[in-house]
């Protein structure tokens, strides 16, 4: 985080803009920098702008900033794995991040919950390429992924962004509570995805328990 904002200080406000574009959109193909640090740090910048520091961004231009480059960088992921996953994947360079360990826990991911798993990946940093990959890989129709990952993006973007710009003096706090609702919202979808998977299941044993009861003489 001091490092982003040490870097971002040093900006003038366009060379803010895009460096916080460039740096979210790279997170969509698996740069290791938490997406959730550069979108605290883009409220942050707001916030400190205020205070009459440089540079001065506007709060509503960093969230639609932020807010492409987080989806430009998923459909990228999305669309080269649609269009390329397969060779990718037989590649002995790929092989090396995308193990075939990863890559049948990932498809096993989209057997059992199916395209919802485009919404845990949003808070999954370590898999969010991996699962956005896949996603195109396995050919899930556009309007789907976009749609989930759409309302997603909607929820966790603004969040951080403004939260960070009204409590900036608290920066400290801020990024200790958005790392704990962040992995409860992961640990919610789990959970409710588990819960439909089970439901499911009982429901195709119920009905194959009725086909299998012989009809009444």
């Amino acid at each position: 985080m001091k490092w982003i904002i040490a870097q971002l200080v040093t900006l003038t406000p366009i060379g803010a803009y895009l460096w916080l574009f460039t740096i979210l959109l790279l997170c969509g193909f698996g740069l290791p920098i938490p997406e959730d640090i550069s979108l605290i740090a883009a409220g942050y910048l707001s916030w400190r702008g205020t205070e009459g520091h440089s540079p001065v961004i506007n709060v509503h231009v960093a969230f639609a900033v932020c807010f492409a480059a987080v989806l430009a960088g998923d459909t990228i992921a999305f669309f080269f794995g649609r269009r390329y996953g397969r060779r990718v994947l037989a590649s002995n360079l790929a092989r090396r991040y995308f193990t075939p360990r990863r890559q049948l826990r990932t498809r096993a991911y989209f057997r059992k919950f199916g395209s919802k798993v485009i919404l845990v990946g949003r808070f999954t940093p370590g898999l969010r390429f991996t699962i956005f990959f896949t996603a195109g890989t396995l050919h899930v129709r556009p309007s789907v992924f976009f749609i989930y990952d759409f309302v997603a993006a909607a929820f966790s973007v603004p969040v951080l962004v403004y939260i960070a710009y009204f409590f900036g003096d608290k920066i400290d706090h801020v990024i200790m509570y958005a790392r704990r609702t962040e992995h409860g919202i992961l640990i919610a979808i789990v959970i409710a995805a588990i819960v439909i998977v089970v439901k499911l299941m009982r429901r195709r044993r119920r009905i194959a328990r009725l086909a299998a009861t012989p009809p009444p003489a």
